[in-house]
């Protein structure tokens, strides 16, 4: 009931977001918040020579309506709450516009054109025959990642000398050499060069959020665009990266701890909220960007003890809303088996990794306490003891050895307990008896 109310409550945060039906039965409006804190880095060569690590982070608002409208297709309930809008789903793609040197260049800058508003009806970028209007490079339909805060593309990526880089004239369907100046690359050993010391790289970001319809006319797919982002740039006329730094990240922001219904190798799982401000999320995105990142570390212990837990099995990919934590991790020699309603605390820090840096940590948050259901119920059957025989004594091994041994012959095995010689003599006189009845049998036959 508590998840169903969460959905309900995040989807009205949604169609706020998204906006509302007109009552004049207008298509659904959808006005969705900016990309933000956009950074990018060039890759030095991994991947391809050309090869960019682009980030950016979703509003906390966006982002938490977007968990609720998973939530709620998972639960087979999206439709029935986007009924009143007409639309029976919705899905955010994300497009990425590039430019080299000069954004306003009619050939190498921004490649933005109206095909990637779907003009036509047949998908993001293509014209009205469906033939793609965009090339290798330019980013049109693609989708979100995850629902974390954090995204992160590799864009710019080195293409083969085919359609790829040549374009398909006939299609109108651009090369990425068709979108460069011949004075900005070099091309050999089968991908594009470009000196980074010597041009800059432009890019900017925005969301295509499309609504799906069901129309007497058949399935309408109706797409509304955000406003592009910032700027965000690398090369010659970039600002360079600063690293983070100790201090710079602050604790994080936790509350309302509380049990789940949910349970991780049968033991409980807890939740929390966690908020996370701009500032965080900006560091968070540039950190992805140059090849790091941050996340969150949780760690508990049972009220009373000095030392801290890590938690495993716990969320720890930043983003505003809820985070689960399985208590499991709780059990140990000195907690075998932690008894219901015992006061548990749980803290969180910040951990944030950078490429030839030592990790930076944030202070720990502010310590939660919440009472807990029975932790240590064993997910795995005790393995039963294999029972083990004592070693016989001296005595022992002689007393069988005198059992076993034959009372009249004194060395045979006495199978079925009869000395072996009995058993002969036994056959002896068997075949005796045989003998003589086959004889007699004879005579009287001769008679």
């Amino acid at each position: 009931m508590r998840k169903i109310s969460a959905l309900l409550l995040a989807l009205v945060l949604l169609l706020g977001c998204i906006g509302s039906a007109a009552a004049d039965g207008e298509d659904l409006p959808i006005n969705v918040t900016t990309p933000q804190n956009v950074s990018v880095n060039w890759m030095e060569g991994n991947d391809s020579p050309t090869s960019m690590s682009l980030s950016f982070s979703i509003d906390p608002q966006m982002s938490q309506a977007l968990i609720a409208i998973d939530q709620a297709r998972d639960a087979g309930i999206l439709e029935t709450m986007l009924a009143k809008y007409g639309a029976t789903d919705v899905y955010v793609n994300i497009q990425i516009d590039w430019a080299l040197d000069d954004v306003n260049d009619p050939v190498s800058g921004w490649h933005y054109n109206e095909y990637w508003d779907d003009k036509y009806g047949m998908g993001l970028g293509r014209d009205e025959e469906g033939h793609y209007r965009f090339s290798e490079w330019d980013v049109v339909d693609w989708g979100l990642n995850s629902l974390d805060t954090v995204q992160n593309y590799w864009i710019m990526r080195g293409v083969p000398d085919g359609d790829r880089w040549n374009g398909v004239p006939e299609n109108g369907t651009p090369g990425v050499k068709d979108q460069l100046r011949p004075d900005q690359y070099e091309y050999y050993d089968d991908s594009v060069h470009i000196d980074f010391t010597k041009h800059t790289a432009y890019f900017r970001v925005r969301y295509a959020l499309t609504a799906v319809k069901e129309t007497e006319e058949g399935v309408q797919y109706l797409n509304k665009f955000s406003e592009w982002s910032e700027t965000a740039s690398y090369g010659k006329d970039a600002v360079a990266y600063t690293p983070i730094k100790a201090g710079d990240i602050a604790a994080p922001e936790i509350t309302d701890l509380h049990m789940t219904d949910k349970e991780f190798n049968d033991n409980p799982v807890v939740a929390f909220t966690l908020t996370v401000p701009d500032a965080l999320s900006k560091m968070a995105a540039d950190a992805s960007a140059h090849g790091g990142g941050i996340v969150i570390e949780t760690e508990a212990r049972v009220k009373g003890d000095t030392e801290w837990v890590g938690m495993g099995n716990t969320d720890w990919e930043i983003k505003t809303g809820e985070m689960e934590c399985a208590l499991v991790t709780l059990i140990s020699e000195n907690h075998p088996k932690i008894a219901k309603d015992t006061p548990i605390e749980l803290r969180c820090r910040y951990r944030c990794d950078q490429t030839g840096l030592d990790d930076v940590f944030s202070e720990y948050s502010k310590v939660l306490t919440f009472e807990t259901t029975e932790i240590g119920n064993d997910p795995q059957p005790t393995p039963t003891e294999t029972p083990v025989q004592p070693t016989p004594t001296p005595e022992e091994k002689k007393e069988e050895t005198k059992k076993d041994k034959c009372p009249i012959c004194g060395f045979c095995p006495q199978p079925l307990g009869l000395c072996i010689f009995i058993w002969i003599a036994i056959i002896i006189v068997i075949a005796v008896v045989v003998i003589i009845v086959v004889k007699k049998s004879r005579k009287d036959e001769k008679k």
